[in-house]
């Protein structure tokens, strides 16, 4: 393609090909795409099975703007990776499972256009935050206030080309959340947007698994958010209220479909004792008390998502 592309659409996979596949024809339904060129977007696959799982899907996608690589990587450093390969004025990380809803990509690409000249810190949150609509900030700290943990969804997690050229190479990466070390780098931009527009639909994974997620958010991502106020880039209020809301919100779901429902296998070895070290003594009971209500809390907001969000596509 000749025109640089207004956003690539990064993809990091290993395996579970039907939701991928499932990704890709959401992002090229006749829907989605029929108002735009194909030199408006590109879509990157990258692929870090060692035995190509996914190569298959260049035949099945046989578009010019449809880019398949093998990424020699571990786990989820792919995140960071897929990245590399895209050559798209702004760069959105895409997880392999979210459905991109009918119209939502050309509403992204007009929306990635009009902020061309500005450009801020973008954040999408898919209606998570109930609200469904932009807001506007000039601090990252009130930005990071009302993102709270969701800084940690890899899916909604965006970067300039041109600011991710500057730190790439650069910059120390956690190997859980390689998104998040890139993000938090962006607290000196002059504006921060939040896009709350539901725009993306998650496909379920039954019994999804495969590391300790207990521990990610129990040490790893605070040790992130305890980073960033250690180096002046949030207030303690705010690294507070982030604390809070993985506590009260994100820890009983994960116990819940872990230890109750049993619908993911995520481990949680040591989960007790880690939860002591950004959190207070009495945490782990609260976690296991809220376990029991957060199934409520999850299907109203997703009635609000679904129903009270205005959203025009």
């Amino acid at each position: 393609m000749q025109n640089t592309p207004v956003i690539s659409i990064c993809i990091p996979a290993n395996g579970r090909i039907e939701y991928v596949r499932n990704t890709l024809k959401s992002i090229y339904n006749e829907e989605n795409y029929s108002n735009l060129s194909l030199t408006d977007f590109e879509v990157i696959l990258s692929d870090n099975d060692p035995y190509f799982g996914l190569e298959c899907l260049k035949k099945e996608f046989p578009y010019e703007n449809f880019f398949y690589f093998s990424t020699d990587c571990e786990g989820f450093l792919n995140s960071y990776y897929v990245l590399t390969y895209a050559k798209g004025s702004f760069l959105k990380l895409h997880n392999s499972q979210e459905i991109f809803k009918s119209g939502s990509l050309s509403k992204i690409i007009d929306f990635i256009k009009s902020l061309d000249k500005s450009k801020p810190c973008i954040f999408f949150t898919s209606g998570f935050l109930t609200n469904g609509k932009l807001r506007h900030y000039n601090r990252f700290d009130d930005f990071m206030y009302d993102l709270s943990y969701w800084s940690s969804w890899s899916n909604g997690f965006g970067i300039w080309k041109e600011d991710f050229d500057v730190i790439k190479g650069n910059i120390e990466l956690n190997n859980l959340f390689p998104h998040t070390s890139l993000f938090l780098t962006q607290n000196n931009k002059k504006k921060f947007v939040l896009n709350d527009e539901p725009l993306f639909t998650t496909q379920f994974v039954r019994k999804r698994g495969g590391h300790n997620k207990f521990h990610a958010f129990s040490i790893v991502y605070p040790s992130l958010i305890k980073a960033s106020y250690d180096s002046g880039h949030i207030k303690l209020d705010t690294m507070n209220k982030i604390l809070k809301d993985i506590l009260y919100n994100y820890l009983p779901l994960l116990f819940f479909n872990v230890k109750i429902a049993k619908i993911e296998t995520f481990s949680s070895d040591g989960f007790r004792q880690n939860l002591k070290v950004y959190f207070s003594e009495r945490s782990y009971l609260k976690v296991m008390c809220l376990s029991l209500i957060i199934p409520i809390k999850v299907v109203w907001r997703k009635i609000k998502i679904k129903y009270l969000l205005k959203t025009e596509f």
